[in-house]
C-alpha cells in the first residue's frame, strides 16, 4: 500500500467515525493537505547529516524531519532557540536550583549544551531535569567540542541519574501520559523541541499545552524553534504572552512565552496571521489520547470549514 492509499482510507475510516460526509472536492482537498502535510507511517529509521556548524544531527524517516536545524546548525540553533531566549543562564548566576522541563530529549544536544554553560556560570548550582521521548536512540552522534563530554557524560547516565549538581530523569513513552507522572515541579524553562507540529501534532495541541503550564513557573519561560500559528493561538489561550526570538539561517524566528515575564515582540505582519489567518487555530486533543493523524485531521477539517472551530 501506498502512502497515499494509506493516508485515503484512513480519512474515509475516519470521516464515517465521526459522521461526516464530505462532497468529493472537500475530501481532495483535506487528502491533499494530509499528503502535504503528515509523515509517513512506512518510512522507519534515521540517518546522519551534517549542520552549517560542523555538529551532525539525524533525519528520522519517518518525520521526515531532522532532530535539528541543518542551516542554522545544531549548536547554535540550540543557543539561540532555547538557552539564550529562556534567560536560564541569567537565572543561573544567582539561584541554587534550576529546572528545566524538557520536551523532546532526541539526541540530548539541548541539555548537554544547556548544563555546559549553566555550570561555566555557576559551578554549584543543582541543575534538576524533567525530560520526555517516545524512545532512546542508539549510537547518536556526539556534539563536538567544547561539548562533546558532558554530552557524553549525559547520554552514559540516561534514563535517569542523581548527584549533588544533577536531578536527571527522562520518562519514556507517550509523553501526554508520562508529564502527569510529574507532581510538584515548577520550570525556570521548557524547551519544547517535540517534532513540527503537523508531523507530531499530539506534542503541540491546546490540552497537552495545558499539563505543560502547570508545570511552569510563572516567571519561567517556554521556548521552541516552532513559529506555528496553530501553536501560538492555544499558548494564547492559556493566556500566555507570546514573543519571538531570532529568526536563523532559514529557520524562521522561534517562539518565546511565559505567563508573567516579558517576552520579546511579535511583529506586525505575525499577529495579523493571528487574527485572521484560517490557520490560526490550535490543534485539539480532548481526551489525550487521540492518534497523531486523527489530531492533524481534525484540523485540517476546522481549517477548512467542515468542522466548526473550537
Amino acid at each position: 500500500m501506498t502512502r497515499e492509499e494509506y493516508l485515503q482510507r484512513f480519512l474515509e475510516d475516519y470521516l464515517k467515525k465521526i459522521g461526516l460526509n464530505l462532497d468529493n472536492e472537500g475530501f481532495s482537498i483535506i487528502l491533499r493537505e494530509l499528503n502535504r502535510f503528515a509523515y509517513n507511517p512506512e518510512e522507519e529509521g534515521v540517518e546522519v547529516v551534517y549542520t552549517s556548524d560542523g555538529s551532525l544531527t539525524l533525519i528520522h524517516r519517518k518525520y521526515g524531519e531532522p532532530y535539528h536545524s541543518q542551516t542554522a546548525g545544531a549548536i547554535r540553533e540550540t543557543i539561540w532557540k532555547f538557552i539564550k531566549p529562556s534567560r536560564i543562564l541569567e537565572k543561573a548566576k544567582t539561584r541554587e536550583v534550576i529546572r528545566i522541563l524538557d520536551i523532546g530529549f532526541g539526541l540530548g544536544y539541548n541539555l548537554a549544551i544547556a548544563l555546559k554553560h549553566i555550570w561555566e556560570i555557576n559551578p554549584h548550582v543543582r541543575v534538576e531535569v524533567f525530560s520526555f521521548e517516545k524512545e532512546l536512540l542508539q549510537d547518536v552522534p556526539l556534539l563536538p567540542e567544547p561539548y562533546r563530554e558532558i554530552h557524553k557524560w549525559l547520554l552514559d547516565k540516561t534514563p535517569e541519574y542523581e548527584d549533588e549538581r544533577l536531578k536527571f530523569k527522562i520518562f519514556l513513552g507517550d509523553a501526554r501520559k508520562e508529564i502527569r507522572k510529574i507532581g510538584n515541579f515548577k520550570a525556570d524553562a521548557v524547551f519544547h523541541d517535540a517534532f513540527s507540529p503537523y508531523k507530531n501534532p499530539e506534542l503541540w495541541t491546546l490540552e497537552f499545552l495545558s499539563l505543560v503550564k502547570e508545570r511552569i513557573d510563572e516567571y519561567g519561560y517556554w521556548v521552541s524553534y516552532s513559529s506555528s500559528l496553530a501553536v501560538r493561538k492555544a499558548l494564547i489561550l492559556l493566556k500566555f504572552k507570546v514573543g519571538s526570538s531570532k529568526e536563523l539561517g532559514r529557520k524562521r524566528k522561534g517562539t518565546v512565552a511565559s505567563l508573567k515575564a516579558n517576552v520579546p515582540p511579535i511583529d506586525e505582519d505575525e499577529l495579523r496571521k493571528l487574527v485572521l489567518s484560517p490557520f490560526s487555530i490550535p490543534f485539539r486533543d480532548e481526551t489525550l489520547n487521540s492518534e497523531p493523524l486523527e489530531i492533524l485531521t481534525d484540523y485540517l477539517l476546522r481549517v477548512y470549514k467542515y468542522l466548526p472551530n473550537r
